[in-house]
Formats: structure tokens, sequence, C-alpha cells
């Protein structure tokens, strides 16, 4: 987990675990959690409902977490470090300017399965914008998975472009959020149109800051 997701989560927990026992607790918690959201959503879910299947008193609950808002977020984090893990997989094949485009299409791609998949996401994603500080954290997170990116492909800029190059990788990389809602509203024959259109933009975007990519030729 991130130096930023760690502090967070520490600001969270009533209660930071330091048995394993406490941390398998917690791991039941929010299984349990994201189960319920999946199936009912965030709205319906309670905490009284989490404690009955997470097995417990409902003050075994609160022993960790002061509400079901501390629940989501830590919820939101897990997802967060998921993001950053796979973007980091993706960049990590990176050794030319050519390897950029795949290396976009697999973090698009990589990002747009593991929602459509999970169901439960979609939701935690639609409460987070509903949340003031959590939509503040999704931002700074959409910085911080651009970051990973532009660290690992700047070299390939101009020196004298790369700031426009990092403002551009945010802007993509925030904007991905959007294009994978739009898809998953979408049927599946338009949904895939729609992130093979995202895919195809991002790498119209870059094509402008990588010469002497075959994409550039």
């Amino acid at each position: 987990m991130s130096d930023t997701m760690d502090c967070v989560t520490q600001g969270l927990l009533r209660r930071i675990p330091k048995q394993e026992r406490s941390r398998e607790r917690i791991d039941e918690i929010l299984k349990v959690s994201m189960d319920l959201i999946g199936s009912k959503g965030i709205d319906a879910v309670t905490m009284k409902e989490i404690a009955s299947l997470a097995g417990g008193p409902i003050a075994s609950i609160y022993q960790y977490f002061p509400n079901k808002s501390a629940i989501v977020a830590t919820l939101y984090m897990r997802y967060v470090d998921g993001v950053g893990m796979f973007i980091r997989e993706g960049v990590s094949r990176v050794a030319t300017v050519d390897d950029v485009f795949p290396a976009i299409d697999c973090i698009i791609d990589r990002y747009y399965e593991n929602i459509r998949r999970t169901p439960a996401l979609q939701d935690l994603l639609n409460a987070t914008q509903a949340d003031k500080e959590l939509a503040l954290l999704d931002l700074q997170e959409s910085r911080n998975h651009a970051r990973l990116f532009s660290d690992a492909t700047s070299r390939f800029v101009p020196q004298d472009r790369r700031d426009e190059f990092d403002r551009m990788v945010f802007l993509m990389f925030h904007m991905a959020e959007a294009a994978v809602r739009l898809a998953l509203l979408a049927d599946e024959h338009e949904a895939g149109l729609i992130i093979e259109d995202f895919k195809s933009a991002c790498a119209v975007q870059m094509q402008r800051f990588l010469p002497g990519s075959e994409a550039d030729a």
C-alpha cells in the first residue's frame, strides 16, 4: 500500500491491527461489506447487517470502524491500491518508445475488466463521487496513478514538453473512470467500442509527444 493510502487508512481505523487475527477480522468485515454492496447497493447496507454476516457482535465492527463511511473509504483505498499494482505491471514492460502504446491498451483493458467483473466496484465508485472528501482523494489518486505512468515513459518525451506530457497523462487517467462508467451503461457491443475509442484517443494524444515511435511514422 502506498504511503498516502497507509496514512489515510490509519486515520480511518479506530484501532490499528497489529496481530494477524485482528487483520483477518478486518479483512472479513471488508469482504462481507463488499459482497453486500454488490448485492444491495451501498445505501441499503447497514452496520448491523455487516456484523451479522461477518460473525460477531456489532461492537466488534465499531471496534475498528467508527461508521459505514469509514468502511466505504477503506474499500475504496484497497481498490486504488489494486489499480496502482496493475499500472506498475503494465509500465514494467516498457523498454522502448513503441512499448508505450501496448502498455496504455493493457492498463485500460485491465481497468475496465476489473470494474466490469465486480459490480460492487461500480457502486463504490459512484459513492466516491458523491462524497466530497473521497472525490478529492480520488482526484489525488488519479495524479498518483498518472505519475506512475509518466515516470516510466517521460524519458521518451523531449525535455521541453514533459510538463505538458504530465498534464495530458493526468487528464487521460482521470477521464478513464468516466469512459468506463459510460461503457458500463451501454450494451456489451457498444461498451467494447467505447473502450476501443477511448484507447484510440489516448494513443493519438501520446503520438503528439513520442517522436520516433512506429505510431508516429
